[in-house]
């Protein structure tokens, strides 16, 4: 059987911690989530196999057991599981009159714990199969992040969402770039609304209003711009950026964030929200130096396993060389972006993607590469991919 992604709902960091260290390496816990009424959003945004629902016994009210029905969780072949300190055979009961597929105990050994989840995802599988249940793909998100400002970070960002939508694929290109981000200019965009219209909308953040906010690209690509003037960043908070990705996950099928330079509460906010993080660095000693420091920070609030290294204007000749970055950050690279900055400034100027205005160029094709292999890890596959893209487009 397919590997298991497990998402734990808890208001406590000893449940979350139990649950995680009762795991294999079959199952993985791929979010966490607390009882909040907008965390609905963000746990179908996920996609898991299981919802593990960490509680006190005595906290497992008919008014928790509504909220969980209200998620509607085998609408997307998702089982819900409960585990708490006390159970009854009068609270096994109840729980199985609002969908939970089983009540553990919190204290269960990690052998029994993981053979039960794997027992109830196997039956989930067999149970949508027969009606016929349609199980979306998770959504993922991406951060793209430097340290050190003119590396091509937005570059990378812009050309790989335009790909992806060229793909077939619904995606999302967010600018929180907040003061100074151009990746509206970057694809010849002039956008009616930015983020800050959508932040400041009195009917909050929905995916109505996020869709309404974003710009149109030819490609397909939507655009969540930045703020028109940099004083504008400041109505831009770190719960907006949370709230703007959770509602997204829903919808789209790739979140492209371009997180600029500094590492301002919503960036870091986007960053502990993301699958990956992508960090951007171009060949020279003061890339070098700001990778390590980036890599020190992303450290420190716990973000050290989503990073991901990117190198972009590799040239041949060139006395700092990748083997230097993989050394220093003890990670390989993940994708190398080649240098030609002539082609980059004549699309640019053109207002045209590089994959559309020079396709053959090294530096796009490096980019198609870097695209797809983010293609073939979500969806296991670049040709069923291709196909599905057709698809798409004869509907």
């Amino acid at each position: 059987m397919a590997n298991i992604n497990l998402v734990v709902c808890s208001e406590k960091t000893e449940y979350k911690v139990a649950v995680k260290n009762k795991l294999n390496s079959e199952i993985s816990v791929i979010g966490y989530s607390d009882f909040q009424p907008e965390s609905k959003l963000r746990i179908q945004g996920f996609v898991p196999d299981v919802v593990v629902f960490a509680l006190d016994s005595e906290n497992i009210t008919n008014e928790f057991l509504d909220y969980v029905d209200d998620m509607n969780l085998s609408s997307i072949g998702c089982a819900a599981v409960i585990v708490t300190e006390s159970v009854s055979v009068e609270l096994v009961n109840r729980a199985a009159q609002y969908g939970i597929r089983q009540v553990m105990n919190i204290n269960v050994g990690s052998e029994e714990f993981c053979s039960n989840i794997n027992k109830i995802v196997r039956n989930e599988r067999k149970f949508s199969q027969t009606i016929n249940v349609e199980r979306k793909m998770r959504s993922r998100v991406y951060a793209f992040f430097s340290g050190k400002g003119g590396v091509g970070k937005t570059t990378i960002c812009t050309n790989t969402a335009v790909y992806l939508a060229t793909q077939g694929k619904k995606t999302l290109l967010i600018d929180l770039d907040l003061q100074f981000g151009d990746a509206d200019m970057a694809l010849d965009i002039i956008p009616n609304e930015t983020i800050v219209d959508l932040v400041r909308d009195t009917n909050g953040i929905s995916i109505d209003n996020l869709t309404s906010c974003s710009s149109t690209h030819a490609s397909g690509l939507s655009v969540l711009a930045s703020p028109t003037s940099p004083e504008l960043a400041e109505y831009v908070q770190s719960n907006h950026a949370k709230a703007i990705i959770d509602v997204a996950r829903n919808y789209f099928e790739y979140i492209i964030i371009d997180c600029g330079c500094a590492l301002t509460d919503p960036v870091i906010t986007a960053l502990e929200s993301s699958d990956d993080i992508f960090v951007v660095n171009d060949v020279n000693i003061l890339s070098l130096k700001r990778a390590k420091l980036c890599q020190n920070v992303l450290q420190q609030i716990s973000q050290q396993d989503k990073v991901k290294l990117i190198i972009n204007k590799n040239v041949k000749k060139n006395n700092v060389k990748i083997s230097d970055f993989e050394n220093l950050l003890n990670m390989e690279a993940y994708a190398v972006i080649s240098s030609d900055l002539k082609t980059v400034n004549n699309s640019l100027n053109s207002g045209q993607s590089l994959i559309t205005f020079k396709p053959r160029s090294v530096i796009a094709k490096d980019i198609v590469n870097f695209a797809n292999k983010l293609i073939l890890e979500r969806e296991g596959s670049l040709e069923n991919s291709k196909i599905q893209a057709g698809k798409r487009k004869k509907k």
